[in-house]
């Protein structure tokens, strides 16, 4: 009778949960990975933008881009944006960029780049839209696709670049699709983020919400957000200066992660 008791007992604690939930440890991941990928794309956009109004934009704001001279001017400042100096081996022709790195280190978490990157400039009513892809391209030692589409305005000093952006870690997900906004004064070399989107991995799917986060050259990202839902609840981190980052479950279990940043 005690033996039926128990298991009587132990299968009405199985049945109202009070044992710990398990979550697809994707959910945490991706909490963590968004992110970083976030800086990525930042970064990449910030070495083509920044310059944006200053070396190659036509007055006044409504006039033509010439992008035949903006892709010139990108490429002859590429080493501007990563070190060692000479590893960001770029080349203009026409209206298109292409980059041959070789374990260059940028900023917004973004390092050992190695791999060709393409870059194809057009001209929408006086906006720059930029197109991105990549071959062989590894960033942070793993293998990553650089997939984006983007378009830069500004204002006086303020930059504004809006992308879609599908880049990703292969073996981390399988699909991304990320509509960002990115703003900052020109020649901070700090950015502020805010986006949303989703992921897949096999048969496992999330939405993400990127909001207020905030990266600047050589610093770990100092403010931010990012809530990945699933369809077990809502997973979440938070960004203040540290070197560390900490996901929360929705059942309050934490995994902790370190940021690859000073």
């Amino acid at each position: 009778m005690k033996r039926f008791k128990a298991m009587v007992s132990l299968f009405a604690m199985t049945m109202t949960g009070c044992y710990a939930a398990y979550y697809d440890p994707y959910y945490y991941d991706y909490a963590y990975y968004d992110p970083y990928w976030y800086g990525y794309d930042a970064y990449y956009a910030y070495s083509w933008v920044d310059p944006y109004g200053v070396y190659y934009f036509s007055a006044p704001v409504t006039a033509q881009v010439d992008v035949n001279a903006a892709a010139t001017a990108i490429a002859d400042r590429a080493n501007t944006y990563y070190t060692p100096a000479g590893c960001a081996g770029a080349v203009a022709s026409g209206s298109t960029v292409t980059y041959n790195f070789n374990n260059c280190s940028g900023a917004f978490g973004l390092n050992s780049v190695s791999g060709t990157v393409r870059l194809e400039l057009s001209e929408n009513n006086g906006q720059l839209v930029l197109v991105a892809t990549s071959t062989d391209l590894t960033a942070g030692g793993r293998p990553y696709i650089l997939d984006l589409n983007a378009v830069a305005t500004r204002s006086g000093t303020q930059r504004v670049v809006t992308m879609t952006s599908r880049s990703r870690s292969p073996d981390t997900a399988d699909s991304r699709n990320e509509q960002i906004t990115m703003n900052w004064e020109q020649g901070s070399g700090c950015v502020t983020m805010n986006g949303q989107g989703g992921s897949t991995r096999g048969d496992v799917t999330t939405t993400a919400t990127v909001s207020g986060f905030q990266r600047c050259e050589n610093q770990c990202p100092t403010a931010g957000k990012v809530t990945v839902e699933s369809k077990d609840g809502a997973f979440t981190t938070e960004f203040n200066g540290s070197s560390t980052a900490t996901v929360t479950g929705p059942n309050g279990d934490t995994k902790r992660y370190e940021l690859n940043c000073p």
